[in-house]
Formats: C-alpha cells, sequence, structure tokens
C-alpha cells in the first residue's frame, strides 16, 4: 500500500512539475492568460514557486488586474512555505507604502538636476569681444580652458551613466513593475536627451564666441603691429632726417670756421 501511494505521489510530483514548466514557458512569451490559470491551479494547490508567480502577476497586472492586496497574501503563503524570493517581495511591498513618492519621481518628475551639478556644473566662460593685452589673452585662453576640462567630464559622465536606468536606485527599482520601470526608462530617456542637447547648445555657442573673440583679436594684434611699424617707420626716417640734418649743420658749422680762420690770416 505504501509503496503504491508512493509511486502516486511521484506521478504526481512529475505532473505538478510538467505544469510548472509550461507556466514558466507561457510567463517567459507573455502569454499571460495561458500562464495564470496553471499558476493559479498549482498555488491553490500549495505550490510555493506558483504562488510567488501568480502574487509577482497580480502585483505587475500581468493577464490580469494589479491588485497589490492579493500580491501581498500570495507572496505571504509562499514566504511561509520558505520561498526567499516571495520574502523579498513582501519587502518590495512594504517599501511601496513609505517610498511611493520615489516612483512617481522617476517616472515623471526627475529632471537630471544631478546631471549637471557639482564637477558637471560647467558655467560658460565669459569671452569678451577682443582682448588687447597679453594679461587680457592668457586669462581668457584659461577660463575656455577650464570650461573645457569641465564639459569633457560632463560628457565623459553621460557616457558612463549608461543603461540610464541605472540612475534608478537599485532598491527603488526593486518596488517597481516593469511597467513602472519602462515608464522610468522613457522619462529618464527624455532627460537625458534633454540636457544633453542644452549642453551641446552651450557648448556650440561657447565655441562660436571663443571663434569670434580670436578672428578679432588676432585682426586688433595685426592692426596694432602695422600701426606700430607705421610709427616706427615715421619715427624712423625723423631720427635719419634729424641725423642728417645735424650732420648738415656740422659741415656748415666747420666750413664757417675755416672761412673765418683763413680771413683771420689774411
Amino acid at each position: 500500500m505504501r509503496r503504491f501511494l508512493f509511486s502516486i505521489l511521484l506521478v504526481s510530483c512529475a505532473a505538478t512539475a510538467d505544469e510548472l514548466a509550461d507556466a514558466d514557458k507561457f510567463l517567459a512569451a507573455k502569454q499571460y492568460h495561458q500562464a495564470l490559470p496553471l499558476y493559479t491551479r498549482l498555488a491553490n494547490a500549495g505550490n510555493a514557486e506558483a504562488q510567488y508567480r501568480v502574487g509577482e502577476m497580480v502585483w505587475f497586472g500581468d493577464g490580469t488586474k494589479q491588485d497589490l492586496q492579493a500580491a501581498h497574501r500570495w507572496f505571504e503563503k509562499s514566504a511561509a512555505a520558505g520561498n526567499p524570493d516571495a520574502r523579498e517581495a513582501l519587502a518590495a511591498l512594504e517599501r511601496r507604502k513609505t517610498r511611493g513618492g520615489e516612483i512617481a519621481y522617476w517616472t515623471q518628475a526627475y529632471m537630471g538636476e544631478d546631471l549637471r551639478a557639482g564637477n558637471f556644473e560647467c558655467k560658460a566662460p565669459a569671452i569678451p569681444a577682443v582682448s588687447k593685452t597679453n594679461a587680457d589673452v592668457g586669462a581668457t585662453r584659461k577660463a575656455i580652458e577650464d570650461w573645457q576640462t569641465c564639459y569633457n567630464g560632463f560628457v565623459a559622465n553621460m557616457n558612463a551613466t549608461a543603461p540610464i536606468v541605472r540612475r534608478v536606485p537599485a532598491d527603488v527599482l526593486d518596488m517597481m513593475t516593469p511597467l513602472e520601470v519602462d515608464q522610468a526608462r522613457a522619462h529618464i530617456d527624455t532627460v537625458y536627451r534633454d540636457v544633453l542637447a542644452r549642453a551641446q547648445g552651450e557648448a556650440q555657442s561657447v565655441r562660436t564666441q571663443q571663434f569670434a573673440w580670436e578672428q578679432a583679436t588676432q585682426r586688433f594684434v595685426g592692426e596694432e603691429n602695422a600701426r606700430i611699424a607705421r610709427v616706427n617707420e615715421v619715427e624712423t626716417r625723423d631720427i635719419i632726417e634729424a641725423r642728417r640734418r645735424a650732420q648738415l649743420y656740422a659741415e656748415i658749422n666747420h666750413r664757417e670756421r675755416a672761412l673765418t680762420t683763413t680771413s683771420v690770416k689774411r
């Protein structure tokens, strides 16, 4: 009799395993309306894994209306049977009660403030229309270089934080449904593109100002060098003329002295 009952038990366990495997395949394929009935039947029969899956589907609204209270009940049953995943799910549901606002923040309110803060708050340098002294040229170049270093760091940080859903803390992700994760991903993606577009626009503005400043400064330097050259040329001519006149006066004086000496001797 015991052997007979044992054989029946083995057949029952095998059937349960097959149904669970079928339900898992349906769930992986997102065929929720086929997975949920299988999981529900097994869950009602006391299968802890199925109880966890039913709770998960009810929580996520997969193939059924979302019902967090029902999900909590199924997770409690599964956790009582020793399922560690169910215990984690219960903890996540508890966090939702006190930290649900964080889900709304990442799915709707996050504006990328941290992306342009601290070391990545790259304020545009003050670039004059033209620099007329070496000191001003040096100070302007340093301001541009400092901004460029900051901007490169900002771009590197943007690249390093991909995929963008990494911005969401892990313990917040754990209490989100897949739909909420998708919403957060879409929202943050929009924020990223907006922040990057604004930063690129600011960078283009800085480069435009830099180019105009360099051109104006180069023109000023060229014009100033030409002016100095003209001044030097005039001064050189004046010096030469002055020397020529001085030499001429000296020669005249010399001749006059020579004539005076000759006249006296006579």
